[in-house]
């Protein structure tokens, strides 16, 4: 079972800027000459399909019948998580980027951590380890709790959406469309949203939580069905509308963001036409 981390979380502009540049840099495909990225990239690909495991299930996914290689191969596993302190000097571990974070604590027969992806962790892995649909299929069934208006919904969206659904593997290359100024933009609507979005997302910079990224998400994920690009020459179609029609919760939710950017643009605009230079 999946919980919700209530401790402060680093912003979307975090994740673009700094966690998912550093995760490339350190263990991502380009680094996969090295033994170190690649054990790590496992270690994902376990969490993204698998769901929350201990460093001991982990390990035995890869020896299932050895225990001295499980042994050996859990302490590995440990090390890459956590990081280790040699003579006084740490050496950073996957949760020290939080891509990674101990979820809770095991009660098996062999009890400890139970590890699993973050919200950045999950949009790292979309990005970086190239899965099937069948795969990411699998990771919204593992982490529906974690996101639960995308991930939650998953079969409707799919009976809605088709293959569009799986466009989010796009969001994992950051903040798509922060600047909206710099690219060109046909759908007003999305235009709008997307601008308020932007506001919002680093309006919440201080108090961000697992439950505030994960609404953020949310609405990055709604929004951007106006805007990609293989549904741009479907123009009879609004996907978004048709996904809000059919759930009432998605509408509600939705509507309120909706509501929220009006009252923002009205007051924004009420400030213009009160300015008095002369």
């Amino acid at each position: 079972m999946v919980i919700l981390n209530e401790s402060k979380s680093p912003s979307l502009l975090s994740y673009k800027y700094y966690i998912r540049p550093n995760a490339k840099k350190s263990y991502g495909v380009l680094a996969l000459k090295s033994k170190h990225s690649q054990n790590i990239l496992k270690i994902l690909r376990m969490l993204a399909l698998e769901g929350p495991l201990t460093t001991w299930e982990m390990a035995k996914i890869k020896f299932p019948n050895d225990m001295y290689k499980i042994r050996n191969k859990e302490k590995e596993y440990r090390r890459l998580l956590v990081g280790r302190t040699d003579r006084g000097k740490h050496s950073e571990g996957v949760i020290d980027l939080n891509i990674v974070l101990i979820d809770s604590k095991s009660t098996k027969r062999n009890p400890g951590s139970m590890y699993r992806l973050s919200h950045f962790g999950i949009l790292y892995c979309l990005d970086e380890l190239n899965f099937t649909a069948k795969e990411i299929d699998k990771l919204a069934r593992n982490y529906e709790t974690i996101l639960p208006l995308i991930f939650g919904k998953w079969e409707f969206l799919k009976s809605m959406i088709g293959d569009n659904v799986y466009n989010i593997s796009l969001l994992g290359k950051g903040l798509l469309f922060d600047n909206p100024n710099i690219i060109k933009i046909k759908n007003e609507e999305f235009y709008e949203l997307i601008s308020y979005f932007g506001i919002k997302s680093n309006i919440l910079t201080e108090s961000f939580n697992e439950q505030k990224i994960g609404n953020l998400i949310s609405l990055w994920f709604y929004i951007t069905l106006l805007y990609f690009p293989n549904l741009i020459e479907q123009k009879n179609k609004n996907y978004l509308k048709k996904i809000l029609i059919k759930d009432l919760e998605l509408k509600k939710w939705f509507s309120d963001f909706i509501i929220e950017a009006q009252i923002f643009y009205k007051q924004r605009s009420k400030i213009l036409e009160a300015i008095s230079i002369v």
